[in-house]
């Protein structure tokens, strides 16, 4: 008899948490520690930001399903964790034994690294999660009202470029859509050596694709760029050249701004000895398993990449995260399910993620799938696919993933069929 306890804010610790329950004996017990009730899509939160879509369609409740399937759920964050100990300490004070954990976010915003930020400014949100989304929302209403210059920034170390692509080309639609692009100057400032560079060294043609999209929509862009300062009204920014070497400096008036913040682990990850890197993510072994602690997992962009067994990326001038997609997210878990389920047996883990890449970002109206087997080069299959139809297929897809989650689904047989005939399968087949 287990007591398996799994850390995670939204999505991320349901799907684990639905899987396992498949997985292991009635004996066994599950309890999620969450600080939201509400699982939110995040691929989802940009449309939200402007008013596209409402939370509610993107969202799940969490309470409601942990209840219908008897998992045990605890709403609070977590303030230390102790292995040697094997419990953890939430911020009420409760104390909550473990003997396996799973680790299924632990990514917080590292705000403090933007010089000048007061985040009481109306002009600066993001869209990190719900309640960021909806002040943003509440923003872009009053933007609407008195538009003026906009920027949209990702600093050095964020990992989500697919949100901030998608939002700058949709919020670019949208206001043509009112009649205010004229009035509204918009640019777009990275840390990524070139356009398209995902944080994976870019996928197919995705340089070439994003800068005739931007320039034919007239966005300023900048690379290898980042925010030096920023205040009420003003934006100042820094670039460097392909060596790194500062080669100028830029200010310029902003009446709205959305940035995506570098990520880093929570405190209560890296002040436990030997379990994080020197970047401080967690270093797991192939099975997602620390490397020290045997009965701790991990999931999601908190996971030390080389865990992953990838080749490593070509050094960039900034610092670019590299970032997780849902696809190998969800590979991941399913790769924790299927080990811990063989540990509680007392086997040896056996299942690998593959490290497969798959997402979709739209342009509102049109839209381009992005195909990277695996995820960083070189790869076997490096592919983009573009049309109208892609747009489609993502919302398709978006209210399709929510449903099959609200009814308390996984991983449909079908879907698993789909993905293995696209050679895309979530995990690499089970050892001999």
């Amino acid at each position: 008899m287990a007591h398996i306890v799994i850390i995670g804010n939204g999505i991320a610790s349901l799907t684990a948490a639905l899987q396992l329950k498949k997985l292991v004996s009635d004996q066994d017990w599950i309890t999620v520690v969450s600080e939201d009730r509400y699982g939110v899509l995040k691929s989802a939160l940009p449309s939200v930001s402007m008013g596209l879509r409402s939370l509610k369609d993107v969202r799940v409740d969490l309470k409601k399903l942990f209840e219908k399937f008897k998992i045990k759920y605890l709403f609070a964050s977590v303030s230390s964790l102790h292995p040697e100990r094997q419990v953890i300490i939430l911020n009420n004070g409760k104390r909550v034994p473990f003997d396996n954990l799973i680790i299924a976010d632990g990514m917080v915003p590292a705000w403090d690294h933007i010089p000048g930020l007061n985040r009481s400014h109306n002009m600066v949100h993001s869209t990190m999660n719900a309640d960021e989304t909806m002040r943003a929302e509440l923003g872009f209403k009053d933007f609407l009202l008195s538009p003026g210059p906009m920027t949209i920034a990702c600093a050095p170390g964020s990992m989500d470029y697919q949100s901030a692509y998608q939002y700058v080309l949709n919020v670019d639609h949208v206001l043509r859509r009112y009649r205010l692009r004229d009035k509204v100057p918009i640019r777009f400032i990275t840390p990524e050596p070139f356009l398209g560079h995902l944080g994976i060294g870019g996928i197919g043609h995705s340089n070439s694709l994003f800068e005739k999209e931007f320039r034919s929509r007239q966005i300023e862009f900048y690379c290898n760029a980042a925010i030096d300062r920023i205040d009420k009204t003003t934006v100042e920014i820094i670039y460097f050249d392909r060596e790194g070497a500062e080669c100028g400096r830029k200010k310029f008036n902003s009446r709205y701004g959305l940035i995506w913040p570098a990520m880093r682990a929570a405190d209560y990850i890296t002040k436990v000895n030997g379990l994080t890197d020197k970047t401080g993510l967690i270093q797991t072994n192939k099975f997602l398993q620390s490397s020290l602690y045997r009965n701790i997992f991990a999931i999601g962009e908190v996971v030390a990449q080389t865990s992953l067994r990838q080749a490593a990326l070509e050094p960039t001038p900034m610092e670019t995260g590299q970032p997780c997609s849902d696809f190998l997210r969800e590979s991941m878990t399913s790769t924790v399910a299927g080990n811990l389920a063989e540990v509680l047996r007392h086997r040896y883990p056996c299942y690998e993620p593959t490290g497969n890449g798959f997402f979709m970002i739209n342009y509102g109206e049109r839209g381009a799938a992005f195909l990277a087997v695996p995820q960083n080069p070189p790869r076997n299959i490096d592919r983009i696919i573009e049309g109208r139809f892609v747009h489609i297929m993502q919302r398709t897809m978006e209210r399709y993933h929510l449903s099959r989650l609200r009814a308390g689904v996984t991983e449909p047989i079908f879907e698993r069929l789909i993905f293995r005939l696209m050679k895309m399968p979530r995990i690499k087949q089970k050892a001999a």
